[in-house]
């Protein structure tokens, strides 16, 4: 999908037009004279927003598949700590500990004070 020309809208930014797609970046010059790029289509679900109906319905139809796809790659990832856990095996960053029924939990071993 070529995104050349198409006027879209910025949160902060306000209006501009893309000037660049290259890959998975988009060069956005704004009316205010800014020339930012973005990352496609992340930018859509949240920054945002294009002009054209029928492009903003295949820039959602993109925006869900790579949610999607990075949705299954974090349930893999998960699956395979637990798997690794129930076997005795440490994991770089989580310590196991025993619950009060005797099962092992994994814990994150980082501190999580800010």
């Amino acid at each position: 999908m070529i995104l050349v020309d198409q006027i879209v809208t910025h949160k902060s930014f306000g209006r501009g037009t893309v000037a660049e797609q290259n890959g998975k970046y988009l060069k956005i010059r704004f009316e205010n004279g800014a020339e930012k790029t973005f990352v496609y289509p992340d930018a859509f679900e949240k920054f945002l927003t294009i002009e054209n109906e029928a492009l903003s319905a295949q820039i959602a139809e993109d925006l869900a598949a790579v949610l999607a796809a990075r949705r299954r790659i974090a349930e893999r990832k998960n699956e395979e700590n637990l798997r690794a856990m129930t076997k005795g095996i440490v994991i770089p960053g989580k310590e196991i500990t025993q619950s009060e029924d005797g099962e092992e939990e994994g814990k994150s071993s980082e501190s999580e004070e800010l």
